[in-house]
């Protein structure tokens, strides 16, 4: 199980009870950036975390590349590969770290698609979500031989109804 989260925009508590949450059950915890907190801060120990658009120390890595579940997963926030515009530079930076997995924040937004044999996964934001859901939330990722199981949870940790998806690993 991979959980990706993003965009807390200063919220340490909701970083804390997510991780507390999944840390001795997850795989991999990742954040997506603009968490607005300081690279020295101990929540990041056990988290992934790259820098966002908000994240004004350069501590942050622009991007990471790290191996959950026998998948290479890239992370990013999504603002340097101009994911407001669609996902194909996502899809291609993915590709070109050698991963399947792309995650990225930015837009606040859940998205869970496939493009160009790379799954792009928003979790959307646990602080301001902006959209069709006014939600905040998160995302989790479980892996099968065939199918991605993507479940975005609440701050409650409960799956919300209409954001459960199935989708296609693809073979490379």
């Amino acid at each position: 199980m991979i959980i990706v989260m993003s965009d807390s925009h200063g919220e340490s508590k909701v970083i804390q009870d997510i991780k507390a949450t999944y840390q001795d059950k997850a795989s991999a915890i990742i954040h997506c950036g603009d968490s607005e907190l300081e690279a020295t801060d101990p929540i990041w120990q056990g988290i992934t975390v790259v820098r966002g658009n908000c994240d004004f120390e350069d501590v942050f890595p622009e991007t990471a590349v790290l191996s959950a579940d026998q998948e290479k997963i890239f992370v990013t926030h999504g603002h340097l590969q101009n994911v407001n515009f669609g996902l194909t530079r996502l899809a291609a930076a993915a590709q070109e770290n050698q991963c399947r997995i792309a995650c990225f924040g930015h837009l606040h937004t859940p998205i869970a698609t496939v493009e160009d044999g790379v799954l792009c996964l928003n979790p959307g934001s646990v602080a301001q979500p902006r959209g069709s859901y006014s939600t905040k939330m998160y995302a989790r990722i479980e892996l099968s031989a065939t199918h991605y199981h993507i479940s975005y949870r609440d701050l409650a940790h409960q799956a919300i109804p209409q954001l459960q998806f199935d989708l296609p690993r693809v073979s490379r």
